[in-house]
């Protein structure tokens, strides 16, 4: 198997997880801030759940940019500006990925104990949208390069 076919594997692989994790996240998320920050437990799943959503879309973004023989970015954020360039993603999901969730996987992770609970709460909302069409935009990118692959 050519090695461009295998990292194209893992690829749809991670995105299949991340469907999942979405899938997960979602439930926690229902209903108010209140409830949210009330329920015993809930906080950590869900900080935890968006951290490997995220951690997914980084992995995912330079197993991608391996499988089309680049190197992988330098940073979390720079991947998401090489998908943005090759036109694999739009200016919306660059800007709220690099902008917004690359910087709260670093707070969950290395800030834990200074999280604000309402931010994380507001922002994993949003990431479920967001997560979705960024599955929706590589989902439509793969099955583009792989209809070209077969045409030739």
């Amino acid at each position: 198997m050519p090695a461009d076919e295998r990292h194209r594997q893992l690829v749809e692989h991670k995105l299949a997880h991340t469907d999942s994790y979405i899938e997960e996240l979602a439930p926690y998320l229902e209903g108010s801030f209140e409830v949210y920050s009330q329920v015993s437990g809930r906080r950590r799943i869900v900080e935890r759940l968006a951290q490997v959503i995220i951690e997914n879309a980084i992995d995912t973004n330079n197993l991608l940019l391996v499988a089309k023989g680049t190197c992988p970015a330098p940073t979390a954020r720079a991947s998401f500006e090489a998908l943005y360039q090759q036109g694999i993603i739009d200016k919306y999901l660059l800007e709220r990925f690099r902008q917004t969730y690359v910087g709260l996987r670093k707070r969950i992770v290395h800030d834990y104990d200074v999280l604000d609970n309402r931010i994380v709460f507001y922002s994993a909302r949003r990431l479920l949208d967001d997560a979705r069409s960024y599955l929706a935009a590589l989902q439509g990118y793969l099955s583009a390069s792989a209809k070209d692959r077969s045409q030739q």
